[in-house]
Order: structure tokens, then C-alpha cells, then sequence
């Protein structure tokens, strides 16, 4: 009698999903830029809203409409996460924007290295690693009640709540619930 494994077969990779109380619906998400990208907007302020956009492919000027949508204030960013930021003529570039503005978008792309720019990258991914994390109501009640007096440091904030648990791990994954807001760029 002879036993074979079953061989392989290629499927096609699982997008990771990408979900945040900004987000309409989880986003699906190839590529790991995209996901820090995605992560720091969810965490900024001034994002009021995150969403994915399918939407037509434009042939002149080769442009697709699809992809995350970032509301702020009164306006719509389609976020292009690139390696390297591509070189576009000026020509390119208002043939682009004109495309843009009929669809009542503006382009917001980001490259590694913005994406990587300290401290930003190092908060948010710390962040994020707490997301999911169990914090208790009382946990819950107490960092409220703390935060009534205006923002406060860490240390203070332990100060004022006297957690025995993690101050740091319950307050991350409270910001990535959207029910408290840190400065990550300092």
C-alpha cells in the first residue's frame, strides 16, 4: 500500500481585512503599505471616515477609481500607497486630477518612507498590536473618569487610575475601538 500527501494546490492569497470604527466595512488589503497606511489613518483625527471605493477604470488618462477612501472634513482622498512615489509630467498630473475632481476626489498618495517616518510608524504599529485586547468596564470607567480633566500622559494617567493591569495595552486598544484619541505623531 503506498500513501502520498495530497499535492498542493496554489490558492490564490487571502487578503488580510482590515477593520476600524471608521470603516463602513473591512477592507481588503494586499499589500502591507497599504495596511500601515490604513492603520495611521484610522488612528489621525482628521480622518472622519474609511472606505473602500469600487469604481470604474478610466481608460485616458489610465487611472482606476477604486481603491480607500479617506473622508476629511468636506473632502475625499483616494489613498495610492506606492513603494517609491511615481514620477508624473505636469500634463499627467492635471489629466489625473481633472479625472479626480469629476468623481469628487482628490489623490492623497504615501511611499515607504513616509509611511516609515518616526514616530508615526513605531506608535501606530504599537497601537494596533493591542487591538482586540480585552479591557474590562472598570478598566473602562476608570480611564474615563481620568480623561475628564483633558489629555494626560501615560504616567498620568496610571497615576490617576491606579490600574493593576497595563495602562499602555488598555488605552491602545481603546483608541483602535475609536473611543479615545492619541497624539500619535509625538
Amino acid at each position: 500500500m503506498l500513501i502520498q500527501s495530497p499535492k498542493p494546490r496554489l490558492q490564490p492569497a487571502r487578503p488580510f481585512l482590515f477593520t476600524s470604527p471608521k470603516c463602513r466595512a473591512a477592507i481588503p488589503v494586499h499589500d502591507i503599505l497599504l495596511r500601515y497606511a490604513l492603520e495611521q489613518a484610522s488612528l489621525d483625527s482628521s480622518v472622519l471616515a474609511i472606505h473602500y471605493r469600487s469604481g470604474p477604470e478610466i481608460e485616458c488618462p489610465p487611472v482606476s477609481l477604486s481603491g480607500v477612501v479617506l473622508r476629511r472634513g468636506d473632502s475625499a482622498y483616494l489613498l495610492r500607497v506606492h513603494q517609491k512615489l511615481p514620477e508624473r509630467s505636469q500634463e499627467d498630473y492635471a489629466s489625473l486630477k481633472f479625472v479626480l475632481d469629476r468623481h469628487g476626489l482628490r489623490l492623497l498618495e504615501r511611499d515607504a518612507k513616509d509611511l516609515h517616518r518616526e514616530p508615526l510608524f513605531s506608535n501606530a504599529r504599537t497601537i494596533w498590536s493591542h487591538a482586540g485586547r480585552r479591557v474590562t468596564l472598570m478598566e473602562r470607567l476608570k480611564i474615563a473618569v481620568a480623561l475628564e480633566d483633558g489629555p494626560q500622559s501615560v504616567i498620568q494617567l496610571q497615576d490617576r487610575t491606579r490600574l493593576t493591569s497595563d495602562v499602555v495595552g488598555a488605552v491602545c486598544a481603546l483608541a483602535c475601538e475609536g473611543l479615545l484619541r492619541l497624539d500619535i505623531h509625538n
